[in-house]
């Protein structure tokens, strides 16, 4: 692939071209509406048990005939295969809205135009019957085995349940729906085993989980799973309204091998809805929610506060900062010159709003069938004086159109629009500041007027709000989508020909405005405020727009027939993305006016305008066969010849193929005969090539994608300072360099996967299991080869295909089900195992083998250890230490035995961040319109580290650490002496404040009521629902002690904190 040379293209900052396109796009969905509605034959609408509405139309007209017609009336009873009654039961009409339920006693009574009408007869758990109304005195319904029965989607296609052979989840719109979070990834959490889920944040717009399939495989490449949705890749999950989602499926092993070079690390399949045949339903769901911070840091008040840095100070041997005479008036608390302020309840408020409103219409024909969408989300901020929030705007259109009995086209455009604004400071900055301030200062003065914090107004409440400016990100995605499906019955039966093609476009908008701020310095001397704002910030404005257009071609051939006991599906097909994006960035300091945010209103002095460009692309050739013998033996193969831009010509290709086969015992006679416990008992296995093209790393917090790895690559800087040899002058220029050394033979990570696993079905299937064992081995690695090269030399090789790992496991899970009787519950456990480890990593020579990675999980944790804390100062005298060790400083273990301490002696434990057991348990429960859905959500083996002071000279300590210091008075105490973020005997990375993060749970509440159909139908209305519940309402963890949540893995604390959520909502159907 070659890099882009073209032009950038012009750019209109915030213009209105993203508002032309939303219109534009509204309107179209819009009059898509009209049209199809229009198409769309609507025989009659129901409107009560005696008349019938037809619209008046030319032929109705002309007919002369009344409007009026004559109902009969069915009366009959729906029974199990036993004759037991069955309540519940729903009946309708074919072809209308006309319905009823059964009694207790599982009679009902419908009425119908004509004794030939259609009742469709259909109750959870048992097979759905067409019945001829005529004959429907008694009706028999036998049960089914939904989770054999249930139609999944897979790589390119769909399959039942029954018949996989490779390790695949699946998760219902419906159970997303019920998180009170309107992030699709944190409604995964708990669901299915395979997926270890943690949501780090609640911040508006940021709140999304980092997700991982069975674990981590990888130290070199991205490790995030491959998201595609309606078959298009890369785009984006969390942001798709929950309502719009039919289902989500999880490919976890070689099944995933069909997307080739980026199948490694899991892939995430979502089907969004589509119409259904019959009138229009419309539905409306609202819903009003209150966002909380599950946990609160606490830091220590003003006397606290001035006495631990006193006794930091003395320890030091430096003069004590505070007299013993402020303390104790702080402490008295009866002076309103000496109060405490508690920042963190300044900063943060205790509640904030969140609202969500959606609408859909779904409905058609047997020649058009449509469904449109719309959702509006508003997300307010915990952040007491910020304007911070997010708002979501979705649109969707999905339509499928038959033109003949062998012909469907569809046409599906969703659009989106992100509406992110935040503090014109970042949120590390403010939430630094907010536990920096001494907490002897006031937030305002007596006067009202805002206080100046500690230096310069970083008065965190200033910075939080617009009062210093506005960061503004708006991002604009529209993704249509046209596809076709043509059935070639003349060539041969059961072959067709289908492929689509999408242009999904993205446009990011960023424009943040920073100003100086008014806050006031109290001169106590004089009585007298000053205002501070010209040391507080400088006016400045900075632009940046990033456009993306991706484009997926797809095309398919496939087979699909059944000869007596063997049935066969088969396809070939081709793939291509080519993706162009570009960026253009702007920035300009002292403004004319901080009244004026316009980037032509900057100076030239530090003033930066720069950009980039770049193409990329994938192409594949794949295909799949499958196999079924009498539904009792599967076997499946398939493969993808992938090429990749990352890559040079001479590596760019390779295969990527799988096998997989699977064996239902239980169908075999013998075992029919003989196990009369086991309903069903299949055993599967599957092997895959897989690849990983994420060349992407994270290093001290700053992204890298690494592409290109393979050429030359050249850093154009703009504005760089370069000072004259003679003199001490220096001038602004423009200048190249030499950024990367290149690997010609650059290629993608190889995943060879291995998956066993057993299918079990017990009490008619009601109590169903499945248990999967994996080993995933990862090789060609991208790492640097670091003991051929050391460190010290400042010599930088490139990154090689050298690095290999493993990672073994099991996930499996277990549910039951008793959907038979008016009283219908469930409950299911699902637990996912995962073990990795790195087998070759290049590492130094002179680096000790307690520390190296080999033999070590992905992501350990590199620690000193500790005995503890010195309690005496023969303690001290008696062991190695750090220099100036007293007693209460961290009792650091001597590893390399030298007699000294030093970063030698850390060692690389087996505990790391990321956990090694994940599981959830839901559970429902439905009685009377009334139910219950509620999901547990747990992890184990996972670490934390607590590093209280961190972040600053001035840090104000937690009161955990305060309540527990060492000290004279306190010489058993359970923490160190008073310290600091410069103190390097106790402010490291130590096992000593690593904790467990294990915790349990309840992810999600959430109890409803489905409103009685006779009160409804007078008005029109079908069904209405009505809701509440909430998301991480408690959790039982041994993180609490320290105010974080253990999902957090902030080692510092200092971060926007994840929320819980309460809601109430209404949903209606018409």
């Amino acid at each position: 692939m070659k890099l882009l040379t073209k032009d950038k293209p012009k750019i209109d900052w915030l213009s209105n071209e993203i508002w032309k396109v939303t219109k534009l796009t509204s309107g179209f969905l819009f009059a898509v509406t009209l049209q199809v509605s229009a198409a769309t034959e609507f025989k009659d609408i129901r409107l009560s048990s005696k008349l019938n509405y037809i619209p008046l139309t030319e032929n109705s007209a002309s007919s002369g005939k009344s409007s009026i017609t004559e109902q009969k009336t069915i009366k009959g009873k729906v029974t199990g295969t036993k004759g037991e009654p069955l309540p519940g039961v729903n009946i309708v009409v074919k072809g209308s809205k006309t319905g009823v339920t059964t009694d207790f006693d599982g009679n009902f009574t419908i009425e119908v135009p004509d004794s030939n009408s259609i009742l469709v007869v259909s109750f959870t758990g048992f097979v759905t019957r067409e019945i001829i109304a005529a004959n429907a005195v008694t009706i028999q319904l036998e049960e089914q085995n939904q989770t054999l029965n249930e139609v999944v989607v897979v790589g390119y296609g769909t399959q039942k349940k029954g018949s996989t052979t490779g390790a695949i989840a699946s998760v219902k719109g419906s159970a997303l729906t019920q998180n009170a979070s309107a992030n699709v990834s944190n409604g995964l959490a708990g669901r299915v085993s395979g997926v270890i889920a943690n949501n780090r944040s609640g911040r508006p717009g940021d709140d999304s989980s980092s997700l991982l399939i069975r674990g981590f495989n990888s130290f070199g490449g991205g490790t995030s799973p491959l998201v595609v949705v309606d078959g298009i890749p890369d785009r984006d999950l969390n942001r798709i309204n929950p309502d719009d989602i039919e289902s989500v499926t999880i490919l976890k092993d070689a099944s995933a091998a069909i997307y080739g070079v980026r199948s490694a690390n899991g892939v995430i399949l979502v089907t969004t809805k589509r119409g259904k045949e019959g009138k229009p339903t419309i539905k409306i769901d609202g819903s009003y929610g209150i966002q909380q911070l599950t946990r609160m840091d606490e830091r220590v008040n003003a006397w606290q506060y001035m006495t631990y840095y006193n006794e930091l100070n003395a320890n030091k041997g430096t003069t004590l900062p505070y007299t013993q005479s402020d303390i104790d008036k702080y402490k008295a608390g009866n002076d309103p010159n000496y109060t405490s302020t508690n920042w963190l309840r300044e900063v943060y408020r205790k509640d904030a709003p969140q609202s969500n409103v959606s609408l859909s219409v779904n409905g058609g024909n047997e020649q058009v069938k449509y469904f449109f969408s719309g959702q509006f989300l508003n997300q307010e901020s915990n952040l007491r004086y910020s304007d911070e929030r997010y708002r979501q705007f979705n649109l969707r259109s999905n339509i499928d159109v038959n033109i003949s009995s062998n012909l469907k086209v569809n046409l599906d455009i969703a659009t989106r629009k992100e509406d992110r604004n935040y503090p014109a400071i970042s949120m590390g900055s403010i939430m630094h500041e907010t536990v920096s301030m001494y907490p002897f200062i006031p937030a305002y003065w007596k006067n009202g007027l805002p206080s100046s914090g500690i230096t310069n107004g970083r008065n965190p409440i200033l910075m939080s709000s617009s009062a210093a400016g506005y960061d503004k990100v708006v991002n604009l995605i529209v993704n249509p989508k046209i596809g076709f499906d043509l059935k070639l019955p003349k060539i041969t039966e059961g072959l067709s020909l289908n492929g689509y093609a999408a242009f999904d476009y993205n446009v990011r908008s960023e424009k943040r405005f920073t100003k100086p701020w008014d806050a006031y310095s109290y001169d106590k001397a004089n009585d007298s405020y000053n205002n501070v704002k010209n040391s507080t910030s400088i006016t400045s404005i900075m632009q940046d727009e990033q456009i993306t257009n991706q484009n997926t071609y797809f095309l398919k051939l496939a087979y699909d027939r059944k000869f007596n006991k063997h049935a066969f599906n088969a396809f070939v097909g081709y793939e291509q993305t080519t993706t162009d994006k570009t960026e253009t960035y702007a920035y300009r300091r002292d403004l004319l006016s901080d009244q004026l945010d316009q980037i032509f209103t900057g100076g030239t002095k530090g003033q930066n305008a720069t950009g980039s460009a770049y193409q990329d692309g994938r192409e594949s050739y794949l295909g799949r066969i499958a196999y079924n013998f009498d539904n009792k033996y599967f076997a499946e193969v398939s493969a993808r010849y992938n090429g990749s831009f990352n890559f040079p010509s001479s590596t760019r290709w390779g295969v990527f193929p799988a096998v997989s086969a699977g064996w239902k015992i239980s169908e075999e006679s013998f075992f029919k005969n003989n196990i009369k416990a086991i309903d069903q008992l299949k055993i599967r296995a599957s092997w895959g090539k897989m690849g990983n093209d994420d060349l992407s790393e994270w290093i001290n917090g700053v992204f890298y994608p690494n592409q290109y790895l393979f050429l030359t690559r050249y850093q154009l800087t703009t504005n760089q300072q370069n000072y004259s040899y003679f003199g001490s002058d220096y001038t602004l220029n423009n200048s190249i360099y030499l950024s990367s050394t290149p690997n010609p033979n650059i290629t993608w990570e190889v995943q060879h996967s291995t998956n066993v696993g057993l299918d079990f079905g017990f009490l008619n299937n009601k109590l169903t299991a499945t248990f999967d064992y994996f080993s995933n081995k990862r090789s060609d690695i991208l790492t640097a080869r670091n003991a051929s090269v050391p460190l010290y030399t400042g010599l930088a090789l490139p990154k090689e295909n050298i690095g290999e790992t493993v990672n073994r496991g099991v996930d499996w899970s277990l549910n039951y089900a008793d959907t038979s009787h008016q009283f219908k519950y469930s409950i299911g456990f699902n637990l996912t195992y995962a073990q990795s480890e790195v087998l070759f990593r290049d590492e130094a020579s002179n680096i000790p083998e307690w520390q190296k990675s080999t033999g070590k999980a992905i992501d350990s944790w590199l620690v000193y250890q500790t005995n503890g804390i010195y309690r005496t100062q023969a303690e001290v005298d008696g062991s190695a230490h750090f220099e100036g060790a007293k007693p209460g400083d961290l009792w650091v273990k001597d590893t390399d035995g030298d007699g000294n301490i030093t970063s030698n002696d850390k060692v690389r434990i087996p505990q790391s961040a990321t956990p090694k057991i994940a599981y959830g348990i839901p559970m429902r429960a439905e009685y009377k319109g009334f139910s219950v859905d509620v999901l547990w959500t747990g992890q184990s083996k996972a670490k934390q580290m607590i590093l209280p002071q961190g972040q600053g000279a001035i840090v104000a300590p937690p009161t955990w650490l305060y309540n527990d210091r060492y000290t004279a008075d306190n010489p058993n105490s359970k923490y160190p002496v008073a310290f600091n973020d410069s103190d390097n005997k106790n402010n490291i990375p130590a096992d000593f404040w690593l904790r467990d993060a294990s915790f349990f749970r309840l992810k999600s509440l959430e109890i409803s009521y489905v409103l009685p159909e006779k009160a409804l139908s007078r008005f029109g209305v079908l069904n209405m629902r009505i809701y509440a519940g909430g998301t991480n309402l408690f959790s039982i963890d041994q993180m609490k002690k320290y105010n974080r949540d253990p999902e957090t893995n902030n080692t510092t604390g200092i971060n926007y904190p994840q929320t819980r959520i309460y809601r109430v909502g209404v949903s209606i159907e018409l």
